[in-house]
């Protein structure tokens, strides 16, 4: 599908269906727009939607949900050939259509459609893909400074041919101790795919999470970062989530001045609420209305302000939920993945 977007000095502008790109080594330029794209690259429970949230009250910012994991969702959770068989995954989508049954999802699918009709920065799950990013994060922007693009490093490692070639793009890389990062995965997965029928012993995190690569979740974002070291003209920045949230008054004004930010003390603390990201928030309308008010983001979306960490650095996150066998042994092999860019870190 080609979409067309306003712009400021020609009207409308169609989308072509081609374009530059480099499947690997520096990536080409061919966007006229003076903005700088940054990309956000997350792994799940890293409090990268808190800092997104921070990044929409910057001056003359465009900011993206989460447009490539939106694109990955159609290749795999919403697609019915998608390990079609495979029992874990059939009895995910069986999972998703009795949610998709009840009243109160009638009720919010009702709202996105609705939505999407009168909110522009809106689009249609079913029209995202990777090459449609990809042209759009290319199109030039009038009047924006800074380019904000929050999304999962699961869903662009197989697909770097479609990164944006644009002249002026940094790169921020999440990371968090495997230890407090994994547990908060799995009591989110837990709850959010309807698996609390099982108990927190018996759930596992990998065999009953299809779509995601679990247990390989830091090695992606080592390969990510390693990529980026040697593509980009700009040397990425690693930025821990128990660093930036134990201290941010010193950590965002660092990650600001090497992003050429202009920093305010006050972005510090923001708006609360979610209805503020609904006007402000580019991509997928499920990732924007129904993402945000699951408990996979709906604490980050509501906040103020980046909490401090409940619990020591490298515990787990849930003083209250065991660390399991699965959990051992995935956290044990991400260990060394974090430690390496651990060292790398902003500072």
């Amino acid at each position: 599908m080609i979409r067309t977007i306003k712009t400021e000095d020609d009207g409308e502008t169609e989308l072509s269906s081609e374009g530059e790109e480099e499947n690997s080594g520096m990536y080409v330029a061919n966007s006229s727009s003076d903005a700088t794209v940054v990309f956000i690259w997350s792994i799940p429970r890293t409090c990268s939607t808190a800092l997104l949230k921070c990044l929409t009250f910057v001056d003359d910012v465009d900011a993206w949900m989460e447009p490539y994991q939106s694109a990955h969702f159609n290749d795999t959770w919403y697609n019915p050939e998608f390990r079609k068989g495979d029992p874990v995954a059939e009895r995910m989508r069986a999972d998703l259509a009795k949610n998709e049954g009840s009243e109160s999802m009638k009720a919010l699918r009702r709202e996105i459609e609705e939505k999407l009709r009168i909110l522009p920065n809106l689009i249609a799950q079913k029209d995202i893909s990777y090459q449609w990013i990809k042209k759009q994060l290319e199109l030039p922007i009038q009047g924006k400074s800074f380019v904000i693009v929050k999304d999962h490093s699961s869903a662009i490692v197989d697909h770097f041919h479609d990164l944006p070639g644009v002249p002026n793009c940094r790169h921020v890389l999440f990371i968090r101790h495997p230890r407090e990062l994994y547990v908060s995965y799995k009591a989110m997965i837990w709850k959010r795919l309807g698996l609390d029928n099982l108990s927190w012993e018996s759930c596992d995190v990998v065999d009953n999470v299809p779509f995601m690569p679990v247990k390989d979740l830091y090695q992606i974002q080592n390969r990510l970062w390693k990529h980026l070291e040697k593509s980009s003209e700009d040397k990425p920045i690693l930025l821990d989530t128990f660093d930036l949230c134990s201290k941010p008054d010193i950590i965002l004004p660092k990650l600001f001045e090497k992003l050429g930010i202009p920093y305010k003390e006050s972005y510090l603390e923001w708006e609360a609420g979610d209805a503020v990201l609904e006007s402000k928030l580019k991509g997928s309308a499920e990732m924007i209305l129904l993402e945000t008010k699951t408990n996979v983001m709906e604490r980050a979306v509501r906040s103020s302000q980046f909490e401090p960490p409940k619990q020591p650095w490298g515990t787990a996150a849930r003083s209250d939920l065991e660390i399991t066998p699965e959990l051992e042994e995935i956290i044990d092999a991400a260990m060394p993945y974090y430690e390496e860019m651990f060292a790398r870190r902003l500072l």
